[in-house]
């Protein structure tokens, strides 16, 4: 049976400890966003690229990280690292590794916005004698980046939850320290609820901004 009075006070006398994992969490999923997009962009421009090693490796590099589970990723970064001779903090290589991961998403994100630009905005971008990269820097990226910023931001949403596996390779996030109060106080399923809340309070700040900001664009958009 379920102790509903027990989930208020585990809020109330442990939300040090869950506030602490609700920063690394936060802190997760902010590094992870900003990376991972700035290494989606890097590949999603070298796909594109007409050197064809190059975007075979892109493309390859991609399809693999989909089509692994991102546990699998974690692991073989925390574990494989250390073997390799790389020492890096528990912390800095789940980061890696959801960034890796963040970074294939992105790069498909990011493709998807730029195949979204007119052939046309190019071709009279080259009429004007601008070279390919100031065309893709000036005219295609900002108009790839506008259209995809809403599903960047949901990619945001998703880290913030899907960095609750971390727990099974020792990572003090939220999820790990609701698992830790459980062990000790022996109200698993209060504690977890607690948990759950909390990431839903979360996911629903963020999407409630990210809703703001589209409405924002839209806006701009029909005033021009």
């Amino acid at each position: 049976m379920i102790n509903l009075g027990k989930i208020w006070e585990i809020f109330i006398t442990k939300y040090p400890a869950f506030l602490q994992g609700v920063w690394i969490t936060l802190e997760l999923a902010f590094f992870t966003v900003l990376f991972g997009s700035l290494l989606g962009l890097t590949v999603a421009i070298f796909r594109h690229t007409s050197f064809l090693p190059l975007r075979w490796l892109m493309n390859a590099y991609v399809a693999f990280i989909r089509g692994t589970p991102l546990l699998v990723q974690v692991l073989l970064i925390v574990y494989g690292l250390p073997q390799l001779g790389v020492r890096l903090p528990r912390l800095t290589m789940c980061i890696i590794a959801l960034v890796i991961n963040c970074g294939a998403y992105m790069a498909e994100l990011i493709r998807s916005g730029l195949q979204s630009v007119e052939r046309g905005q190019t071709e009279a971008a080259e009429s004007l004698g601008m070279s390919g990269a100031q065309t893709m820097l000036y005219i295609i990226l900002p108009q790839a980046i506008k259209v995809t910023l809403p599903a960047m931001g949901n990619e945001f949403v998703a880290i913030i939850k899907e960095s609750s596996i971390l727990y099974a390779v020792g990572v003090y996030e939220l999820t790990y320290q609701a698992y830790k109060l459980a062990s000790v106080t022996y109200y698993y399923i209060e504690t977890l609820i607690v948990a759950a809340l909390i990431y839903f309070a979360l996911t629903y700040a963020a999407t409630s901004l990210l809703s703001l900001l589209e409405r924002r664009m839209r806006r701009a958009d029909t005033s021009v």
